[in-house]
């Protein structure tokens, strides 16, 4: 039988080692919130009360801030964009203690029905265009955790936001969205398209954990590129969102 030549806690255990930490000096809480735009993981983090803790990486651009809690901690975290990337440090985080992870960043949208602005939620992904998956052993279409999905679901129409739920499409090819795939997938039913959920769900079902991504619609790509990080739509979908993670991870 094959298997990996090193564990995620192994390199871990051997980044701390080289800087003289241990284990015991990291603060991993059981609930993740993890972005991938710095700006938000601030105003996440400042929200929460949560203070710089340990990095699992040798790079200072990514970090973890971390609030104690009396259910086990929450912890911030600012990662790199794409599945290789993120996959990384979301195995780390793992093997440090965390037991479910939320997703807070933004989507390309495919449903003219949901703009700019809307918090969409990928529950099964069915158009894996990223090479981290398949390095995963295959347990179907990759699924957010369903009782995660409601939840966020409620939360942000509380806090005023437009949500909805349905089939993904996780791409490493930011600037390969070809208009005849987004047609095809469109037509297919699905919803929006990011590139990071498929790898972070196949992840949690191979490790036990849960997931569930929250996303933005940052821009729409149903006929023409519209753009609308500028739109107050935007500003007001980022807010929601922002308040129903933090009311989840409080929770």
């Amino acid at each position: 039988m094959s298997i990996p030549r090193f564990t995620p806690r192994q390199a871990v255990g051997n980044r701390l080692k080289a800087r003289g930490e241990t284990f015991e000096d990291m603060r991993v809480g059981k609930k993740v919130l993890l972005t991938w735009t710095e700006k938000w993981a601030e105003e996440l983090a400042s929200t929460l009360g949560a203070t710089p803790a340990p990095r699992t990486m040798f790079i200072d651009t990514f970090w973890l801030r971390t609030v104690d809690t009396p259910e086990g901690g929450i912890t911030v975290a600012f990662a790199p964009i794409g599945a290789p990337g993120t996959i990384m440090l979301m195995e780390d985080l793992i093997a440090c203690g965390a037991e479910s992870f939320v997703g807070v960043g933004a989507s390309g949208g495919l449903n003219p029905n949901h703009p700019v602005g809307d918090v969409l939620i990928p529950n099964t992904v069915k158009i894996l265009d990223e090479g981290t998956s398949v390095h995963y052993p295959d347990q179907g279409d990759p699924t957010g955790d369903q009782e995660m999905i409601k939840t966020l679901s409620g939360l942000i129409e509380k806090y005023g936001g437009r949500t909805t739920t349905g089939d993904w499409w996780t791409t490493d090819g930011f600037y390969r969205e070809m208009t005849d795939d987004i047609a095809l997938h469109m037509e297919n039913g699905i919803l929006g398209i990011d590139m990071e959920t498929s790898a972070m769900y196949r992840v949690a079902q191979h490790r036990g954990v849960s997931a569930c991504n929250i996303l933005v619609v940052s821009d729409e790509l149903w006929i023409e590129w519209n753009y609308g990080i500028d739109f107050s739509e935007f500003k007001t979908g980022v807010t929601a969102m922002q308040q129903a993670a933090i009311e989840w991870a409080q929770s």
